[in-house]
């Protein structure tokens, strides 16, 4: 996501907390061991000396045999090391910098380039400073409840209830989460108003940046708003957005079909959902509009992606917006 620069100030003040607190771990296991251990202290100077007299040969261009010696003795002091700090009952990793991010060491960067971790930082503050995390806290699959689903009244298209159609989506999105990381995958939710689909987006929004994920979550509006920014005014800002709707590890599209259509919208969409495909990048989209009302708007193009690509879940039922209000009153 793009970032102010007070943003971005406040996501690298997080790697300097992580930082220090890293540090402040490893130095407290050091100094235990070193008074339990005497002789750890001892094996920790002479891999330290070691390694000073390797930087010494390699300065004065010494014979790389000398090199060579060195670094195995520096190998036998570590493998020492190790033995010794296991038969005291330590874990052979115990004096290891415990990172929160072992790819980037806590940096933020890797090569010059952000790191995985610093994307989802960047988008975790965004949702926080969008009051999204509020909503997140909220609408979770552990407040979702079924009992707003009739349970009595069987459609005659699903021949199932509304509170066992709303099960068995629960139980897809929970099952899509777990196996997120193995298979990705694609969703379509649709439905009528106030059916629980973007509530349902929000479960699933929540559960995978709980699991670290990137997660960025547009209404169809925000996204086809990025889009135009990114193309006509060739805004910094907008371009960074744009380049991350291809990027992060799942797009949730809210509300499809709400947005004002034309040409332009039109193949933007084709172009981010088939460019995410070719990725194999995972999309869910929620929308109240049937397959049929999304070939009329969008074309065959962009309803043949996503009913051979998506799962398709479909919730009915009573409005929930008006059963809160009621129940409320």
């Amino acid at each position: 996501m793009a970032l102010t620069n007070s943003q971005y100030d406040q996501i690298m003040r997080i790697y300097q907390e992580r930082q220090h607190h890293r540090n402040h771990i490893l130095r407290q296991h050091t100094e235990e061991v070193y008074s339990k251990i005497p002789a750890f202290q001892e094996i920790d100077d002479a891999i330290r000396d070691a390694s000073m007299n390797t930087l010494r040969a390699r300065l004065s261009n010494n014979n790389q045999a000398d090199e060579v010696s060195l670094h195995d003795r520096i190998e036998q002091l570590r493998q020492k090391r190790i033995k010794l700090l296991v038969a005291n009952g330590y874990p052979e990793n115990y004096l290891n910098p415990p990172y929160y991010c072992e790819d980037c060491k806590d940096t933020g960067y890797i090569d010059n380039k952000p790191c995985h971790c610093f994307k989802q930082e960047s988008i975790n503050l965004i949702y926080h400073q969008s009051h999204l995390t509020d909503i997140l806290s909220k609408e979770n699959f552990q407040t979702f409840k079924l009992d707003y689903y009739n349970n009595n009244h069987i459609d005659s298209e699903y021949k199932t209830t509304a509170r066992q159609n709303a099960s068995n989506a629960y139980d897809k999105s929970i099952a899509f989460c777990k196996n997120f990381k193995e298979q990705g995958g694609n969703m379509c939710i649709s439905g009528g108003t106030g059916t629980g689909k973007t509530f349902l987006t929000h479960c699933i929004t929540n559960q995978l940046i709980e699991q670290g994920f990137s997660v960025i979550y547009f209404t169809a509006f925000q996204l086809f708003d990025i889009f135009q920014k990114a193309t006509f005014h060739k805004s910094a800002a907008a371009q960074e957005d744009y380049e991350n709707i291809f990027n992060c590890d799942l797009l949730i599209i809210d509300d499809l079909g709400t947005e004002f259509s034309n040409t332009y919208t039109n193949s933007q969409l084709f172009l981010c959902l088939n460019e995410r495909l070719l990725r194999g990048k995972s999309v869910v989209i929620s929308t109240n509009l049937s397959l049929k009302e999304l070939a009329s708007v969008y074309g065959e193009r962009i309803t043949s992606r996503i009913s051979s690509e998506y799962e398709l879940i479909k919730l009915f039922g009573a409005d929930i917006r008006i059963q809160k209000k009621i129940n409320n009153k």
